[in-house]
């Protein structure tokens, strides 16, 4: 995406929508604001994406780059948080699997990393229309994954984190005196948790977990 430039732009079918972006790297925020911005529209670099989303200005949509375990737990905490929001992923790496697991964590469409700046404006315009462009190849993922049952919950900002607790090997007892709850009470969560993801027990949520990108 270093190529992103501001030069043939065209302007989106909703020209108030907000947008903001969030990569790690600067350079790429600001092709990513030159590809969107214009035409009334307005593209932010907010530090702090939460409280950025819970603005009252609406619509608005996320362009939001998941490469760490942070990311995709933003993006849950996001989806969480916002329900409205407009969450676009920007891929890494873009397999089939990392699009689909971007799409079952709640986002509404997905880009790779070095897409060309006319691809980023068309999801980008899609997810503001309610429709979605996906390769082929991630639509029979998505219903291959569906069939087979494996399309499990998305969890919250606090239940990922307890997965990556229990995959630091920490116990339910230890896990239980951080959050506050009894050992009784935290293994009542982590069993609704497990039910939430479609899986069997703690083994099977961990290995659900690390398939997604969230420890």
């Amino acid at each position: 995406m270093g190529h992103v430039g501001t030069a043939g732009q065209e302007a989106l079918t909703v020209m108030s929508i907000r947008i903001a972006v969030s990569d790690p790297l600067p350079v790429f925020r600001r092709g990513l604001k030159a590809t969107l911005d214009g035409d009334g529209r307005r593209v932010d670099e907010p530090d702090d994406l939460l409280t950025w989303a819970r603005g009252k200005e609406r619509p608005a949509a996320v362009l939001l780059t998941l490469g760490s375990a942070a990311d995709w737990s933003l993006l849950s905490q996001l989806v969480e948080a916002e329900p409205g929001l407009l969450v676009i992923a920007v891929l890494d790496e873009a397999g089939e699997e990392t699009y689909v697991n971007a799409l079952t964590a709640g986002a509404v469409g997905a880009v790779p990393r070095d897409a060309r700046p006319e691809a980023v404006r068309q999801v980008v315009e899609a997810a503001v229309r309610g429709t979605s462009l996906l390769p082929a190849g991630v639509v029979r993922a998505l219903v291959a994954r569906a069939a087979g049952g494996r399309a499990g919950g998305v969890p919250s900002a606090r239940e990922i984190e307890w997965l990556r607790r229990l995959s630091q090997g920490t116990t339910v007892g230890r896990l239980a005196d951080e959050v506050g709850y009894s050992e009784r009470a935290m293994f009542r969560q982590l069993s609704d948790l497990y039910a939430k993801l479609h899986v069997k027990n703690r083994m099977e949520a961990l290995m659900y977990g690390r398939e997604r990108g969230w420890l």
